[in-house]
């Protein structure tokens, strides 16, 4: 007798006309849906919600920090699932920056058929086989777009056992053409031959990488002068694509790059320096005017034209440097290391910003006479950070001030806390009346501590109704860490 197959036209007879399509019609189409569509389509009915979870919902970014060889098994088997994913995020198990977000479903009904079969003893065998999963399902990830690994841990280690584990993974994602987004955190490379022996930068497979919009290198292999010639003939194969940068400032071939459609740098102190490398950022910021956001602090004295940076939007920089740039007329957000409201109100050459910055973050208290200035300086104010210890304001301060930033949207710090004393009674009337004071806030911080996101918890304000006379309040985790943000999550 022939096997009966159930399909979904079987189990949903009544279903949409679209769902009667082939099974692998449908999960094409599927694939090029982003999660959200998924869930809103889910939603839709029993026969879309069969479709789309977990087979379509559970397959789109990967984000883990353990090893999980099953999970790699799972994938290397199934090209069919694999294939969806478009971004792949690993971590050491101590990173608790990001929530973990892996199938489970599939991966679960698939594990209990290999614990029949035993276990590897060997681990070093066990290990090179999850290598070789991991490697045959990133190939079969045929729309992968973003791909991040960081390996932070303490002692300092490689993040595979084997430098051909490394150098395998790196080889597969070098040939993936749609990859666009690379993120490297740790001792990787510590194995790369340097110039003299890889004339040609291409016996290290990273090297070859290419056509990149987003790149971001944290570690000791970046500075090394051996690298140098390597990792700016990397850059240089995405030269017109690159759009962020994150590099050490210690990379000696900075301002010999040139990328014409960069937006977003986020320049970093590796292991040390001297201020010999602050000439050579300068001459690359002025060869790239075309970008927004700029996270760099110079080891000492610079010296800035009056019209570089003429389209930056947001800064994370020194007083001096501040102090050095005329054109603010798009500048949006300021975080100025030991900015005081003092310093801010003294730097002139803001006051043609007056129309345009709506993000400030102050890491000193002033007095209360100098930040009714700073209210006064920025009438467009959103965004308002102070210092997260506890400041000299009383709850009456607290009152008069926040009001007079009209458009305040966000405060931060716990400087309402103190003013109650810690007191969550206090503290609920203190945000009904911030709720009358400010009709254009949406939160403010917790007193409590995400010890694994290293953040305040966040007050979220919700007002209902159809004046937005119903208020009410929740209690959210700080967002996670974000890959690829110049300016690391400052006016989150």
């Amino acid at each position: 007798m022939p096997t009966l197959t159930l399909t979904l036209a079987h189990m949903y007879p009544s279903k949409a006309p679209v769902l009667r399509l082939p099974q692998e019609l449908l999960d094409e189409i599927l694939s090029d849906l982003e999660h959200r569509d998924l869930v809103a389509l889910a939603l839709a009915s029993r026969a879309a919600c069969a479709l789309v979870i977990p087979r379509h919902t559970e397959y789109r970014v990967l984000r883990t920090r353990h090893l999980l060889p099953a999970m790699w098994a799972h994938l290397a088997r199934r090209a069919d699932l694999a294939r969806n994913i478009r971004e792949v995020h690993i971590c050491d198990r101590a990173n608790r920056g990001a929530s973990e977000r892996v199938p489970r479903t599939l991966v679960l009904a698939e594990e209990k058929k290999e614990k029949e079969k035993g276990k590897i003893a060997d681990a070093v065998e066990a290990e090179a086989r999850r290598v070789r999963d991991v490697c045959k399902a990133l190939g079969h990830m045929r729309r992968l777009h973003t791909f991040t690994w960081a390996w932070e841990v303490e002692p300092p280690a490689r993040p595979t056992v084997q430098p051909g584990h490394e150098n395998a993974i790196f080889e597969v994602l070098a040939r993936k053409k749609g990859l666009r987004h690379l993120g490297l955190s740790g001792m990787f490379g510590v194995h790369a031959p340097g110039a003299a022996y890889d004339q040609e930068s291409t016996v290290y497979p990273l090297w070859r990488f290419s056509n990149l919009t987003s790149l971001s290198l944290r570690g000791d292999t970046w500075i090394k002068p051996a690298n140098a010639p390597h990792l700016k003939r990397m850059l240089m194969r995405s030269a017109v694509s690159l759009e962020y940068l994150e590099l050490p400032m210690e990379f000696s071939g900075l301002s010999e790059c040139k990328f014409p459609y960069l937006k977003r740098l986020y320049l970093f102190l590796q292991s040390g320096g001297i201020r010999s490398i602050d000439p050579c950022v300068v001459r690359f910021l002025n060869a790239h005017p075309a970008i927004e956001e700029l996270s760099w602090l110079p080891l000492g004295p610079v010296y800035l034209s009056p019209n570089m940076l003429p389209a930056l939007r947001r800064l994370r920089t020194s007083v001096q440097v501040a102090g050095m740039l005329y054109d603010c007329n798009r500048l949006e957000s300021l975080d100025i290391y030991q900015l005081d409201p003092a310093t801010l109100v003294g730097l002139k050459n803001l006051q043609g910003a007056r129309g345009s910055v709506k993000r400030v973050k102050l890491h000193a208290f002033g007095d209360l006479a100098t930040m009714y200035a700073v209210a006064e300086m920025f009438p467009e104010l959103t965004w308002l950070s102070m210092p997260s210890r506890y400041g000299h304001f009383s709850l009456e301060d607290w009152l008069s001030l926040l009001p007079r930033f009209t458009k305040l949207e966000v405060f931060r710090g716990q400087g309402l806390w103190a003013a109650v004393t810690l007191n969550m009674q206090r503290m609920h009337g203190v945000i009904m009346q911030l709720v009358q004071l400010c009709p254009n806030l949406k939160q403010l911080d917790h007193s409590g501590h995400n010890q694994a996101r290293q953040d305040w918890n966040r007050i979220t304000i919700i007002r209902e109704g159809p004046e937005g006379e119903n208020v009410r309040y929740r209690i959210d985790r700080p967002p996670p860490r974000r890959w690829f943000d110049a300016l690391e999550g400052a006016f989150d």
